[in-house]
C-alpha cells in the first residue's frame, strides 16, 4: 500500500525549492515551468497559492498542502 502522506511529502518537498517548509507563488511558477514548460504570471501562481492557504501569510505550508488529500488518503 502507497503511503500517500510520504508521497504527497515527495511532492510538496520537490516545489519546496529553497526547503524553508513553505511554497511561494515564485516557486510554484518555477516548478510549473520546469516540469510542464507553463509560464504563469506572478497573479496566476499566487491565486493557486491562496486556494490552499488557510492561514493568510500568502504561502502554502505541507499542513496546508495535505489538509485537502487527507479525506482521500483514509
Amino acid at each position: 500500500m502507497v503511503d500517500m502522506k510520504a508521497a504527497a511529502r515527495k511532492v510538496f518537498d520537490a516545489y519546496d525549492l529553497d526547503a524553508d517548509g513553505r511554497i511561494t507563488a515564485k516557486e510554484y511558477q518555477q516548478v510549473v515551468a520546469e516540469l510542464r514548460g507553463e509560464h504563469l504570471t506572478d497573479e496566476q501562481a499566487q491565486r493557486f497559492i491562496d486556494v490552499l492557504d488557510t492561514d493568510g501569510d500568502g504561502t502554502m505550508s505541507f499542513e496546508e498542502f495535505w489538509a485537502p488529500m487527507q479525506g482521500i488518503a483514509d
